[in-house]
């Protein structure tokens, strides 16, 4: 059987927070990534689930920023502007830093789940693993399409 980075994040969909950025199963994600308890950890999610996909040669390894995977996707030419499902999606501010990360779950966009957002994906710092909608203004969102091979 074949899993999807869509799939394998599907599975955390039951992760809550304890408390802010805190918890067995929150602290568990961020230990996985090298991060800490109390790190913003939706990028060690979002790289925590390539990790497990790809079985621990991800093209995008272990992070916790999400500029660092902004970085890397630009520097390795990823960026795309047509996201199929299980791509990655990167928010962006006004000077083009990365501030939020997750999966693309629906080809096109407009979907996506990501760790540390609320349940309807409003909050960049939530307090769970969450699948909802996304904006798709170039603005503001970055789609990264990593090798699959």
């Amino acid at each position: 059987m074949t899993f999807s980075a869509t799939d394998i994040a599907r599975q955390f969909l039951f992760v809550r927070e304890a408390g802010p950025n805190t918890g067995q199963r929150v602290e568990a994600i961020q230990k996985w990534s090298g991060g800490s308890a109390g790190d913003s950890w939706c990028c060690e999610f979002a790289t925590m689930v390539l990790d497990i996909l790809f079985q621990g040669k991800a093209p995008i390894p272990r992070l916790q920023a999400c500029q660092d995977v902004y970085e890397l996707a630009k520097k390795n030419k990823w960026l795309t502007n047509t996201p199929v499902s299980g791509d990655i999606f990167i928010y962006v501010n006004s000077t083009d830093h990365a501030h939020h990360i997750g999966i693309i779950t629906k080809d096109g966009g407009g979907v996506g789940i990501a760790g540390n957002t609320s349940e309807d994906g409003t909050s960049s710092n939530g307090d769970r693993v969450a699948e909802h909608s996304i904006t798709t203004n170039p603005k503001v969102i970055k789609y990264i399409h990593y090798p699959r091979n």
